[in-house]
């Protein structure tokens, strides 16, 4: 069978009928009746009959099929990587993301993004930094976000920008009017601790362990749950500026420790799939966002409503 003979193939088994096949191909009802055969003539054995008047398939067609359909799923999605590659005004991203950004600026990129191209599609996976190449390995997702660059020679990584480690915490607890919080202020207050599987853990550990006497009260496995119980005034929260830009509010705050420690993002894809114009697209942007949030220009300022969403 030949590529056509599977797409007719596939469309009668499918829709119960040639009239149904003919409709969903735009082709004739003679079309459809002739490459079928045609097709029964080449397998040597018949793919459908008539049974009361109803086209019913074989023994044989059921068979056949179950092989055919996942043919024409490969089929579809060699058709949609085409697309993306063609056009950058229509297609599908599929995107995974560090929790961290997965709260204010990829939703921010994703709506500007479409907003500009309405016809093109996303599958956002919140995906955190260990377990990066291996959803690039399973195709899960066409690029992933995350820190560092991979020196795995499978995994190629693209710059994508920098961020600030700081101090998130409720109004009171610390000067809200310093521009940076000196480490000194942290030890007069409980912080949280981050668990070492938490991406940005490298670097916030030393902090919290010098803080602390190396005995965090509270540690969690998550930004998220630091940040929420900095808005509790549990303690004070040391994370990425990009998880507390969907915290903070007139009543919790953010500022980056003295001296300052930042961190690098990238952007992972397989080596052997380059990005698509249309990724490439998106990942511009999303690297403009992140320079707007470095520079101030991308305000910190978001409400309560979109961090209550995430407990």
């Amino acid at each position: 069978m030949n590529l056509r003979h599977i797409e007719v193939f596939h469309a009668v088994y499918s829709v119960g009928s040639i009239s149904g096949a003919s409709r969903l191909l735009n082709v004739s009802q003679p079309s459809v009746s002739k490459i079928v055969k045609h097709a029964e003539t080449r397998l040597g054995f018949a793919l459908f009959t008539l049974v009361r008047g109803r086209l019913t398939p074989t023994d044989e067609a059921h068979i056949l099929f179950r092989e055919v359909d996942d043919l024409h799923s490969r089929i579809d999605t060699f058709q949609r990587a085409a697309r993306n590659l063609r056009s950058t005004s229509e297609g599908h991203i599929r995107l995974g993301v560090l929790p961290s950004l997965a709260l204010r600026t990829t939703p921010v990129a994703i709506a500007r993004f479409r907003r500009q191209w309405p016809l093109v599609t996303f599958d956002v996976a919140a995906v955190h930094n260990d377990a990066a190449r291996e959803a690039l390995m399973r195709r899960e997702c066409d690029f992933v976000i995350g820190h560092h660059t991979s020196t795995e020679p499978e995994i190629a990584s693209v710059p994508l920008g920098s961020g600030r480690v700081g101090a998130l915490f409720c109004d009171g607890m610390l000067p809200s009017d310093q521009a940076a919080i000196p480490f000194d202020q942290l030890r007069r207050h409980e912080v949280i601790g981050l668990a070492p599987s938490v991406a940005i853990a490298e670097i916030v550990g030393p902090i919290v362990s010098a803080a602390t006497g190396g005995r965090p009260a509270i540690s969690v496995r998550s930004v998220y749950i630091a940040a929420a119980l900095a808005r509790s005034c549990a303690g004070i929260a040391i994370v990425d500026e990009f998880t507390a830009q969907a915290f903070v509010d007139d009543d919790l705050h953010f500022r980056p420790i003295n001296p300052v420690m930042t961190f690098d993002l990238s952007v992972h894809h397989l080596a052997a799939h380059p990005l698509s114009r249309l990724a490439r697209s998106f990942i511009d942007l999303k690297r403009d966002l992140i320079e707007s949030a470095a520079d101030g220009s991308m305000p910190m300022q978001c409400g309560g409503g979109i961090a209550a969403q995430q407990h």
